[in-house]
């Protein structure tokens, strides 16, 4: 006879209980307003030593993201 773990049972409950909340859910990120999160402008209005803080802070981030990312290709 074939176990079934607890996992398998938990993931299906949650899949359950997502698909009866799929109305809401969708409601939710229908009415989500996205426009001004994903702009540059606060960047734009701070004042020229954030910005190159900010700046530096990307760049720094993007290298370190390069460097693991091609490191694990090892």
């Amino acid at each position: 006879m074939n176990r079934v773990s607890l996992q398998k049972i938990l993931i299906a409950f949650l899949i359950i209980f997502l698909l009866s909340r799929s109305r809401i859910i969708v409601e939710f990120f229908s009415e989500l307003d996205c426009g001004g999160i994903l702009t540059l402008q606060p960047l734009r209005d701070s004042p020229e030593q954030g910005r190159f803080f900010v700046t530096i802070a990307l760049f720094a981030l993007i290298f370190v993201t390069v460097f693991v990312l091609l490191n694990k290709r090892k």
